[in-house]
């Protein structure tokens, strides 16, 4: 099948836009996808200090290349990694972790224990990056509706109030199209596709939406633009609420770190 770009060979079909995409387009779509996520949010500015949460698997290192080759000519915005929390079964382990911000030339680093210090204030993030995606965000909506909590979706916690603001450039990307991104622009670590959701309804929901999706494509958008239109844009927050719950943080809740001086 050809690429309807190019007439290159194609190595994706996106059932929601009708589209075979070869590898250079399908990154491309995904780069403009998540550049324009940015935008709408005003996730980046100048001064911005982005921790990108590192769980080892293919999505979270696409994310951290991602926002390397966007802030690659910038002088005004730092990038560092940090990894998920040690609860976190999932993803390729620690070492795989290490070794990709290592390639990527990213700092790893922790967070910082004691804020109000000033080597905390000198590390502390400004926003911490989250690859949450369209599955994850679809299934969100999904789990908070059945389980009775919608209203956790009109009220996600304040991110920026108090906390560390999170951040999602892939809200709008399916997570197989970033396994092929990663696996394509990424490096020669061997990564699995994404980290296991631990929690039990989040695991059926899951499964459910993506028996859907096959003969609805487009749900994963409309419930993405209904999480957007119950939040008032802070997808972020909602993507914070998750995190505990599944299992996929880091040491210490974005919504909770304190910054200096809080």
């Amino acid at each position: 099948m050809q690429c309807d770009k190019c007439r290159n060979g194609a190595v994706f079909f996106q059932p929601y836009s009708g589209r075979h995409l070869c590898g250079q387009h399908l990154a491309l779509d995904i780069e403009t996808r998540a550049k324009r996520a940015i935008r709408s949010h005003r996730w980046m500015e100048t001064g911005d200090h982005i921790a990108v949460v590192l769980s080892g698997d293919k999505k979270s290192a696409a994310l951290l290349l991602f926002l390397q080759r966007l802030v690659a000519d910038r002088r005004d915005i730092r990038l560092s990694a940090i990894p998920a929390g040690e609860g976190d079964s999932g993803g390729s382990g620690p070492s795989a972790v290490k070794e990709v911000a290592r390639l990527l030339r990213i700092p790893l680093r922790e967070m910082p224990q004691t804020p109000g210090s000033r080597t905390a204030a000198e590390d502390m993030p400004t926003k911490v990056a989250l690859a949450f995606t369209l599955d994850d965000i679809g299934r969100e909506v999904l789990v908070q509706f059945l389980s009775g909590n919608a209203e956790r979706l009109v009220h996600p916690p304040a991110a920026g109030s108090g906390g560390i603001p999170v951040i999602c450039p892939f809200i709008a990307v399916p997570s197989d199209e970033l396994d092929i991104y990663w696996d394509r622009e990424g490096t020669e670590i061997a990564l699995l596709p994404c980290t296991p959701v631990q929690d039990p309804l989040s695991r059926d929901v899951e499964t459910l939406l993506w028996d859907y999706h096959h003969h609805h494509p487009a749900t994963r958008f409309a419930l993405m633009n209904l999480a957007e239109e119950l939040s008032g844009g802070n997808v972020g927050g909602v993507a914070s609420a998750a995190l505990g719950r599944d299992g996929n943080g880091f040491r210490g809740n974005p919504a909770e770190v304190p910054r200096d001086g809080a």
